[in-house]
């Protein structure tokens, strides 16, 4: 028996799973163990990767593809620990966090969830912008990344991950329906999760017809408490798309602006005294 079994799903991302080992085994707490669930990889690379990865605490397990809902499920199913904590095949986590983590849990039994802030890095960079949990509020965005900490017997208790949710939100559906009130979710306030961003990853490509796929799923299975909750109908996705459209615009306004005339005359006019400036600065030091 061990107190937290991390379970690392991974396809086909063996380049980056050394670093997300590593970030486990840089752990202030201790008392930990690691089941890395390959699920199905079919990239050479990686299997050699995962087949040298030879480290004590460390078990992998060979399945079939089926996504990463199964795999998670394979590997709860195999831990020894009392706490699971999720973590994706290319994410990181800070070293104090199980520490934290397990501190608040160990000292509140009706806790079911902690979790902590987050950023990006990667490809972009910069903090996740998740409003604190609100039952609500959780029923239009999921407020709640996977690599939170819980009980492993509450998972059991809840059913695990649905493995129909083969596109993404398996998470988001996994909380709604193990989460009943705020009371039960703790967020510490550091920074202690890294979510890699990657302009080929799974999440960025839940776009258009899949996303929209995935948002019928998950209200279709939890009917009963958007109704509850939004009785006129809704779309999740909307501020996605949304935000998706924006940015698209300022990238197109951004461009054209650098490429016009005026802004090339500009910087062109002020550059002398940009570097005049920059000596001043330099002699005031």
């Amino acid at each position: 028996m061990c107190k937290v079994t991390v379970v690392i799903p991974c396809y086909n991302q063996g380049g980056y799973i050394k670093a997300t080992v590593a970030s486990v085994q840089e752990q202030v707490f201790l008392d930990w163990e690691i089941i890395i669930v390959n699920d199905g990889s079919d990239d050479n690379e990686t299997n050699k990767i995962l087949a040298d990865l030879v480290i004590p605490k460390v078990k992998i397990i060979h399945t079939e593809n089926k996504g990463v809902s199964a795999a998670r499920n394979v590997g709860i199913a195999n831990a020894k620990g009392t706490f699971i904590l999720p973590l994706d095949a290319d994410d990181i986590i800070g070293k104090e966090y199980l520490k934290e983590a397990v501190a608040i849990m160990d000292v509140d039994a009706k806790l079911k969830v902690v979790y902590c802030n987050g950023e990006y890095f990667g490809d972009e960079s910069g903090a996740i912008e998740l409003p604190d949990y609100d039952s609500k509020k959780m029923l239009l965005q999921n407020l709640i990344f996977c690599t939170a900490l819980y009980r492993k017997d509450d998972w059991f208790d809840c059913g695990g991950y649905d493995e129909h949710f083969l596109t993404g939100w398996e998470d988001w559906d996994f909380w709604l329906r193990f989460i009943q009130n705020e009371s039960q979710v703790y967020k510490l306030p550091g920074v202690h999760f890294h979510y890699r961003i990657k302009k080929e990853s799974r999440n960025a490509g839940l776009i258009h017809e899949k996303l929209k796929r995935t948002e019928q799923q998950l209200y279709k299975k939890h009917f009963e408490l958007y109704r509850k909750h939004y009785p006129q109908p809704i779309t999740l996705i909307r501020e996605y798309e949304y935000l998706m459209q924006e940015r698209t615009n300022y990238e197109k306004y951004k461009d054209e602006l650098h490429r016009s005339l005026s802004y090339r005359t500009g910087n062109f006019i002020l550059h002398p005294l940009k570097w005049l400036a920059a000596i001043g600065r330099s002699a005031k030091k």
